[in-house]
């Protein structure tokens, strides 16, 4: 079950995540005459992470109520995201959500997403 700030804002629909790496940011120097290299640190790039699912309502009136949730939640400000096997990322922003068009499965309709968050402070 993802939460969004301990909100369902994704249903409880199945989502997978691809989880990116924490980078440090750096550069490496090259001393003439020495047998090495200097590296200097320049602290940590914020980690990327991508979420994918389908949203599932009973009418398209639901299932854009679902989407403009999510949008809401675009908004600059850090939150709290728990995955699909309940790992806590602090402090990430949503950038982006991008989604299907609406489609018709039996009584209900559906949409697929993907979602692209920042974790600022890794």
């Amino acid at each position: 079950m993802v939460t969004f700030d301990n909100e369902l804002l994704f249903g409880l629909g199945v989502a997978s995540f691809k989880i990116g790496p924490v980078k440090l940011r750096h550069t490496v120097q090259h001393p003439p005459g020495s047998r090495g290299v200097r590296l200097d640190g320049q602290g940590t790039e914020a980690r990327r992470i991508n979420q994918a699912g389908v949203l599932v309502a009973n009418t398209t009136v639901e299932l854009q109520a679902q989407i403009d949730a999510i949008e809401n939640r675009i908004d600059g400000i850090a939150h709290t995201l728990v995955d699909n096997v309940g790992r806590v990322w602090n402090d990430v922003v949503l950038l982006e959500l991008d989604r299907d068009p609406f489609e018709r499965v039996g009584a209900r309709w559906k949409t697929a997403y993907r979602t692209k968050y920042l974790q600022v402070i890794p």
